[in-house]
């Protein structure tokens, strides 16, 4: 009797809000399921309530750390399990998965209810952790990447999971609460990587075991804590072999296959294979094929349920959102890419841990500017100019920071870190927007998980146009600038190639000391020479990054103003126990 009291109280409320739909600049606001004056008194103080925002967040901070973490260290994983070039999969098939289970997550969970959804997912995650601790071999451990990636799915879901259990015109400051979450990892990532490198006898281990104690810590509090509407009161009496039966198959295996062939496609071209080798272009088409025939199958098929509603992409200031996400992300990733590389091949010197920290700024970057703006988006209002502001700054400074040099340290990190806090502002304002600009709340997660899925997927294709434009200007400026410099300081022209070679292997002392005629002044002259050439190379990046800055520009003149939607109303409600009876979770 208290399940079916609740399934009626929350009918109730979804009937009384769809009754006051507000059409104000073309954006209709229903689908909720209270009102905040409906809340039971303390509700937002109560155990379940606070005991879920902690689950949330360290959800987000196991699922960055699943990338944060694991990339600074592939190196000693390198040695660690053998030099093989399938180490590229580690990042790979993490990407996939949150590519590919954003989407799935999302529609899933707005379907069946994300309970189980949720505490799965991140033991999933957990396990997945084990394995690579464990790992002896290098195809052991990319299984359990493989499962981190799909948990780390769960964790990006955060802007719709917390944001339909508060208020609308709270959801951008409760993003920032759990963006606190994410500093350790999403922030500090590289380093808290290195640290553990440095002071703990497990290495490179240890970033898997703190992966098993958040996933594992964020499983148990889903568990005991997280309690969202059922499926029976999602959907009142039908069964769940009716929408089983009824769910979009055909979507889901042209999505699926289309998203996975593009990506491995694409990130495995000049990395595993040349870019002509049909290894690398069969996957590209195909893919690519796969994902335009899922948009006309989910145009004009006849479906109950469609795994990506095309509805979506009429309402153009989600349309707007969702790209600029997808590109101010991609902005983001220029750096996630040439930072830290830059730092130890231009600024580091040999100072290991300074180049952890200093690597960070980018994480650090990012996690302050969504905070920052997520708490001062709402106050500020302006939607539009807003968005177009903050990431027109964030293009700004990173063109500038092309004007840096090797003796410019401080201000390169200046222009570094106001650049991504810009981008992280941004970010900030897409994703609630993404979920308020939506005719219809009980869509959220799917709104949320496509616009997810759109920003790994473009953010690949992003990382793919900096990988290779970066190999071609380094390869250019090497050769060009460094032999120059150090024949110039006495090194034999028949030694630059045995040179060369000792420092692209890092420059070990027994490569360098069989160098024919290499002293210590042309050693260092050298060293100065690959740092110049470096940061020759690394200004291309800063540059082509202007461009995707200019896109999310573009996209953020169509965001909406949402002031209208700004009110009281909540989405959804801990409702979810089987005890409760007519009172949501208090």
């Amino acid at each position: 009797m208290a399940d079916i009291h609740a399934e009626k109280q929350h009918a109730d409320h979804v009937e009384k809000v769809r009754g006051s739909i507000d059409h104000t600049h073309g954006l209709d606001a229903h689908g909720f399921a209270a009102e905040v004056e409906e809340l039971p008194k303390g509700y937002f103080y109560s155990p379940f309530f606070l005991g879920t925002t902690c689950a949330i967040g360290l959800n987000l901070m196991a699922s960055t750390g699943g990338f944060a973490l694991v990339a600074p260290v592939f190196g000693q994983i390198s040695v660690a399990l053998g030099p093989t070039s399938s180490i590229i999969w580690l990042s790979l098939v993490y990407t996939i998965g949150l590519a590919v289970g954003l989407t799935l997550v999302g529609r899933l969970t707005d379907t069946f209810g994300r309970r189980w959804f949720f505490i799965v997912g991140t033991a999933l995650g957990c396990l997945g952790a084990i394995v690579a601790s464990t790992a002896k071999t290098m195809n052991v451990l990319i299984g359990g990447q493989v499962l981190i990636g799909l948990s780390a799915s769960t964790g990006y879901s955060y802007s719709f999971v917390i944001g339909e259990l508060v208020p609308v015109k709270y959801r951008f400051i409760f993003n920032s609460v759990i963006f606190l979450f994410s500093i350790p990892t999403g922030g500090f990532g590289a380093a808290v990587a290195t640290s553990l490198i440095l002071n703990t006898a497990g290495g490179w281990r240890w970033v898997y075991y703190l992966l098993i104690i958040l996933n594992g810590l964020t499983a148990l509090l889903y568990t005991v804590f997280y309690f969202p509407p059922t499926f029976h009161q999602k959907h009142g009496s039908d069964t769940v072999a009716k929408f089983i039966k009824n769910f979009d198959w055909g979507g889901l295996v042209l999505y699926t296959a289309g998203l996975v062939l593009f990506i491995v496609g694409l990130s495995s071209g000049g990395t595993l294979h040349p870019w002509k080798d049909a290894r690398v272009l069969a996957p590209i088409v195909i893919g690519f094929l796969c994902l335009v025939a899922l948009f006309v199958y989910e145009s004009y098929a006849n479906l109950a349920q469609p795994l990506i509603p095309i509805h979506f992409f009429k309402n153009r200031g989600w349309v707007a959102a969702m790209i600029s996400l997808s590109f101010g992300a991609s902005v983001y990733y220029s750096q996630a890419i040439v930072w830290p590389q830059m730092t130890a091949n231009v600024y580091a010197q040999g100072r290991v841990m300074w180049g952890g920290v200093v690597a960070s700024l980018v994480g650090v970057g990012i996690t302050f500017g969504e905070i920052l703006g997520g708490f001062a988006a709402k106050s500020i209002g302006h939607w539009k100019i807003q968005a177009v502001v903050v990431i027109t700054l964030g293009g700004l400074f990173l063109g500038l920071a092309a004007l840096c040099d090797p003796t410019t340290p401080g201000m390169a990190m200046a222009f570094m870190f106001l650049a991504t806090t810009f981008v992280g502002w941004n970010e900030a304002l897409m994703l609630p927007i993404c979920t308020i600009a939506i005719p219809d709340q009980t869509e959220i997660g799917t709104a949320a998980g496509v616009a997810g899925s759109s920003r790994s997927a473009i953010s690949t294709v992003a990382s793919t146009i900096y990988s290779i434009v970066l190999t071609s200007r380094t390869t250019t400026e090497l050769s060009k600038q460094v032999p120059a410099a150090v024949i110039a300081a006495g090194l034999p022209a028949s030694s630059v190639p045995a040179y060369m070679t000792a420092m692209a292997a890092g420059g070990p002392a027994a490569l360098l000391a069989q160098v024919q005629g290499l002293t210590p002044d042309i050693l260092a002259t050298g060293t100065e020479a690959y740092r110049w050439a470096f940061t020759d190379a690394y200004k291309t990046i800063f540059l082509v990054s202007l461009a995707f800055s200019g896109l999310t520009i573009i996209a953020n003149c169509f965001i909406p103003d949402i002031d209208s939607l700004m009110g009281g109303k909540v989405a959804a409600t801990l409702i979810g126990r089987e005890k409760d009876d007519d009172k949501t979770a208090a």
